[in-house]
């Protein structure tokens, strides 16, 4: 097994509960790792046995920029979406976070933590 992991991922995306995140959007910082069997690709030398980061970046975008309430409903989807995709992921482990969330505080970011098992 292997973990695979795409850090530091920037979007400008819609999501929030209060009606000015819907309109203004904010800026999100995803973290994804994603736990593989890459025994085809070490004999191999191959992509079609590993995960390929590129397409892991597209399946991240594309639910990013479907406008949600919850990070933790954008998270789930996130996940399954990676586990329908590869047979061969066991796992995906997503951080999800919005900067400077209006809490009526300072706060750099708020996070979500999302793990799914196959």
């Amino acid at each position: 097994m292997a973990i695979i992991s795409l850090k530091g991922l920037e979007f400008f995306a819609y999501h929030g509960v209060h009606d000015f995140e819907k309109e203004q959007g904010n800026s999100f910082v995803v973290d994804v790792d994603v736990e593989v069997d890459v025994r085809e690709a070490e004999e191999s030398d191959e992509l079609d046995g590993t995960v390929d980061y590129e397409e892991l970046f597209k399946i991240i975008a594309a639910e990013m920029a479907i406008r949600s309430k919850l990070l933790e409903h954008v998270s789930s989807r996130i996940c399954h979406a990676v586990l329908n995709r590869w047979e061969n992921v066991t796992r995906v482990k997503i951080q999800l976070g919005k900067l400077k969330p209006p809490i009526g505080a300072v706060c750099k970011m708020s996070v979500v933590t999302l793990e799914k098992k196959r």
